[in-house]
């Protein structure tokens, strides 16, 4: 359990971060995405199809043509979805944005917060 001190400081942190810009507009375009009952029936779709594409060429099957040009529509049609591109875009920035804040905290800390924190076990 967290020092009541820190606990508070980390309650602050967490709630400055979600409102710095990269991470706010992550949050938005997610809600949206999770809103969408379409843009979520594609990206089911177009992962499901993949998967059943590596799963046969894994286990030594011929994939035809015809669900090579499939999985190419649903990838077009994700990537011509502007709630879908949105979100990937946020995405992509708000992992950009993370590591910066990784090595304010690391330089603060001085050790390396990121590898500390993700050594997890004993």
């Amino acid at each position: 359990m967290l020092d009541p001190v820190l606990e508070e400081a980390v309650h602050v942190f967490a709630l400055k971060l979600r409102a710095a810009p990269a991470i706010a507009a992550f949050r938005q375009a997610e809600a949206r995405l999770k809103a969408d009952a379409g843009a979520q029936r594609l990206l089911a779709e177009l992962q499901e199809r993949q998967q059943a594409l590596m799963q046969k060429q894994q286990n030594g099957g011929d994939i035809t043509q015809a669900e090579i040009d499939t999985l190419r529509r649903l990838q077009g049609e994700a990537q011509r979805n502007p709630i879908i591109t949105a979100y990937f875009r946020a995405q992509q920035q708000a992992q950009g944005f993370l590591p910066q804040v990784n090595q304010e905290i690391s330089q603060l800390l001085g050790v390396d917060f990121g590898a500390l924190a993700g050594a997890g076990g004993c």
